[in-house]
């Protein structure tokens, strides 16, 4: 007797396995996918660097130090003099013709104190004059006749002497009742009102000379010092609250001893008076110096913005090559700033040389060898 067996399997026709063969079919596609976007990411960048624009850039061309230095001084405009007007003798003042920021010319009548005492004392000392003239002439023939002595003679003589003497000084009193100005000036303060007892030497007015504008400023010590035997090429002066226009200014004098607070020289500067720049004394004003020669023949320019480094670490230009369109970075040792502008000369393997170009603007954002072109600018 026989057995049958049967084993019973799942009916896994075609359409059962096509969904299988489907998603087996997407899934090689999403890695065969994946796979090329990796390729493509991983070559993008080499390939993008090796196209990148060669990056604009300011360049400066390396020059020779000006045949002079140019020095920029705060300064303050001031009177080529100030006077305080004061009347010689006492008296009550009656007239006075001063009026504050006014201009006023020389030999005009500002003050005048009461004139009538004065008068009278010349009137007393005429006579007196007169009498000791009279009594001189009567001696005078008395002593010819021999009627008087020698002595009297002398003391009539005296007498006329002290007499003129007297009658001279109460003139020379009288004068000095009116004050008139002793030169073309700016009345910057008045001191005392009208009707005003005013005794002798006590000023009335405060007077400036204003035939010329002075400008003064405050050498630093260590600046003039370093300049000693330079001789002044030119020297011009503006408003400091309007560059627009400067005026040349003449060197007047300077001190030869350091205020003891500032460790500064003051120097002075002078032009004539222009309509077109109204300066008063103390207003703020900008004078620009230039020296003949320089402490640094040997060097050259380059602008300060061109630099990178500092004092610990060293300061460097990068140079551009016309050949290659790249920069070379070149150490280079800083002998002076001034504005903006370095004194510089080449140091360690190289000198910097005069005509290269130097990056101007942008140094810091330099890499050795990078591609530059020069930026031409607008046209």
């Amino acid at each position: 007797m026989y057995t049958r067996l049967y084993i019973i399997y799942p009916d896994f026709g075609l359409h059962a396995l096509m969904p299988i063969m489907r998603f087996t079919h997407l899934l090689f596609l999403s890695i065969l996918s994946v796979s090329a976007l990796t390729a493509c990411s991983s070559e993008e960048p080499v390939k993008e660097q090796s196209q990148a624009s060669p990056r604009y850039v300011k360049l400066a061309t390396v020059s020779n130090i000006p045949d002079y230095d140019e020095f920029t001084f705060p300064a303050v405009v001031s009177a080529v003099k100030t006077v305080d007007l004061s009347f010689e003798v006492s008296g009550r003042l009656i007239q006075t013709d001063l009026v504050t920021g006014s201009d006023i010319r020389k030999g005009k009548l500002l003050a005048t104190i009461d004139r009538k005492p004065f008068e009278r004392r010349v009137d007393e000392s005429k006579t007196r004059l007169d009498q000791a003239k009279r009594e001189l002439d009567r001696i005078e023939k008395m002593f010819a006749q021999k009627l008087v002595a020698q002595s009297s003679l002398d003391s009539a003589r005296t007498s006329y002497e002290l007499a003129v003497i007297d009658f001279k000084n109460a003139e020379q009193d009288l004068s000095y009742t009116q004050l008139y100005a002793p030169f073309d000036a700016k009345v910057s303060q008045r001191l005392v009102e009208n009707n005003s007892f005013v005794a002798a030497g006590t000023p009335i007015a405060r007077l400036q000379d204003v035939s010329k504008i002075y400008f003064n400023i405050n050498v630093p010590e260590r600046l003039l010092t370093a300049n000693i035997g330079r001789g002044i090429k030119q020297a011009s002066a503006t408003l400091a609250t309007n560059r627009n226009r400067w005026y040349p200014v003449s060197y007047v004098e300077h001190s030869t001893q350091p205020d003891p607070v500032s460790q500064t020289y003051e120097v002075v500067f002078a032009m004539e008076p222009r309509e077109e720049l109204p300066l008063t004394p103390g207003a703020r004003a900008v004078v620009k110096v230039s020296l003949q020669g320089s402490l640094y023949p040997e060097g050259l320019v380059v602008p300060v913005q061109s630099l990178v480094g500092n004092e610990d670490s060293g300061f460097a230009v990068w140079v551009y090559n016309d050949e290659t369109s790249s920069v070379v970075k070149q150490a280079v040792s800083v002998k002076h700033i001034e504005n903006e502008l370095a004194v510089i000369e080449g140091k360690n393997e190289g000198n910097i040389a005069l005509g290269q170009q130097v990056v101007a603007a942008g140094a810091t954002q330099m890499r050795a060898d990078m591609k530059v072109l020069p930026y031409q600018g607008e046209k």
